[in-house]
């Protein structure tokens, strides 16, 4: 276990960093993206949570990279966090992001009854700007992982 991540030993496990596994997740995360800013105006709510859904599949993409996944329990959290740590130049965006985590939480375990348009479309920015960090920072870790392999 890498000392980068010894704070969240317990919520994740190690993997082989696989590419075509990073460019899958990377993929997925791109039509998340595109599905979040087609509903914008009809499914505020949806939009947000699958502005959430793409960049939580960045951060999964970004640990596969590095060789690691979430467990189970709390893995949305786990993947944010695991984020901040591998990327602390970013730790303010991806603050952003776990307050968007727990907004949408509250929206699809029944918290909260809409989300206002003004909240989708910052999701919909926020997901912009992380998952094109969280893409190039997942490509690059791949070319380490597979550097330091050789």
């Amino acid at each position: 276990m890498s000392s980068r991540f010894a704070e969240i030993e317990a919520s994740i496990e190690r993997i082989g960093a696989v590419r075509p596994d990073v460019e899958a997740l990377l993929g997925r995360m791109d039509q998340d993206l595109r599905t979040a800013e087609k509903l914008r105006q009809d499914d505020p709510t949806w939009t947000l949570t699958i502005a959430h859904q793409a960049i939580h599949n960045g951060c999964v993409a970004l640990m596969a990279a590095w060789g690691y996944r979430p467990r189970v329990n709390g893995h949305h959290r786990t993947a944010i966090r695991f984020a901040r740590l591998a990327l602390p130049e970013h730790a303010a965006l991806l603050r952003q992001a776990d307050l968007l985590r727990r907004e949408r939480h509250r929206a699809v375990y029944g918290d909260i009854e809409a989300v206002p348009h003004a909240d989708a479309e910052a999701s919909i920015r926020l997901a912009r700007r992380l998952t094109q960090i969280l893409r190039e920072a997942a490509l690059a870790a791949l070319e380490e992982q597979n550097t330091g392999n050789q």
